[in-house]
């Protein structure tokens, strides 16, 4: 057992060498988890309640655990992982297959970047961007309100298959996980103004402790754009959007969030751009006409990747 993952209350994900199963855990009230919090919390000089439900810590034993509480989530979540104890020589994980799959990098485009090539340019849109969401690209949804994005983004996500976890980040219910049943929803208050301390940023950092395949941030707003460009580096295959009325004008748009964080203040232009470029694969814009809402415009640019990547 590696991983045990608690979502709601009397069910885990565990994940073992062999796979991932779901478990019941009849003895996991919403109280017992709620419970477990508070003794790490305490243990470790630390709040667990509503203003502050964000909880990081290492146990006793050595398993690195997280906590989301309420309002922050619907449920208690919890995410224990476990470190192996077991210490391999080189031979020994090349025995275990450790470079089957190793290529050479290379200045070339792949085969699904030359496929999704071809598909954009042979207009097969929808095929493209299943395409896209199998081979885990980031997708940056960008329009104005009432185009169609959030809908549009929970068609995405009818895509993506079953047994990944996934985690969001929205500031109100708007998406919808019907076909991944391993998932958490992560909730923020706009402007601050909840009862719980928490931002998109704080939310970005928690989910890279709970072993998401993927994460959503459904609107980037404001400098969290810096912490999802970084989550998504290590974890690819998400979807957000943005305000924008052109393709580009929504990446000029990503710029200027990522300058309003800290870190990328101290980013020269060139630095924001190869940053952009190497981890948001496509950008859908959309825009509506009376009752239309439609796709007026495919960004995808494997190119400039390749042009600016390090």
């Amino acid at each position: 057992m590696t991983e045990v993952c608690i979502n709601k209350p009397h069910e885990a994900w565990v994940q073992r060498y062999s796979g991932k199963t779901c478990e019941k855990l009849p003895f996991a009230s919403h109280g017992w988890c709620r419970n477990m919090a508070n003794l790490v919390a305490n243990k470790t000089s630390q709040g667990a309640d509503e203003t502050t439900p964000l909880l990081s810590a290492d146990l006793p034993t050595g398993e690195r655990i997280q906590f989301v509480l309420p309002p922050a989530s619907d449920h208690v979540s919890i995410t224990i992982r476990r470190p192996s104890k077991t210490v391999w020589t080189l031979d020994e994980l090349a025995d275990k297959g450790l470079f089957t799959q190793c290529k050479e990098a290379g200045d070339d485009l792949d085969d699904v970047e030359k496929e999704l090539l071809a598909l954009k340019e042979q207009r097969r849109y929808g095929e493209f961007i299943k395409l896209g969401i199998k081979a885990k690209k980031n997708f940056l949804l960008s329009g104005v309100t009432g185009s169609g994005k959030t809908t549009a983004n929970k068609a995405l996500i009818l895509e993506i298959p079953s047994d990944e976890r996934i985690i969001t980040i929205e500031d109100a219910k708007e998406l919808v996980l019907v076909n991944q049943p391993d998932h958490v929803r992560l909730f923020y208050s706009k402007g601050g103004q909840g009862i719980s301390n928490v931002n998109a940023k704080m939310l970005l950092e928690a989910c890279l402790r709970m072993k998401p395949d993927r994460l959503f941030l459904a609107e980037l707003r404001s400098d969290e754009a810096f912490e999802y460009l970084r989550a998504v580096a290590s974890h690819p295959g998400s979807i957000t959007s943005i305000h924008g009325h052109t393709a580009q004008l929504a990446l000029a748009q990503m710029v200027l969030l990522l300058r309003q964080s800290p870190a990328g203040q101290a980013l020269q232009s060139e630095e924001i751009k190869s940053l952009l470029y190497q981890t948001i694969d496509i950008v859908l814009q959309f825009a509506a006409d009376g009752q239309v809402r439609y796709i007026k415009e495919v960004w995808y640019r494997p190119d400039l990747k390749l042009k600016h990547g390090l």
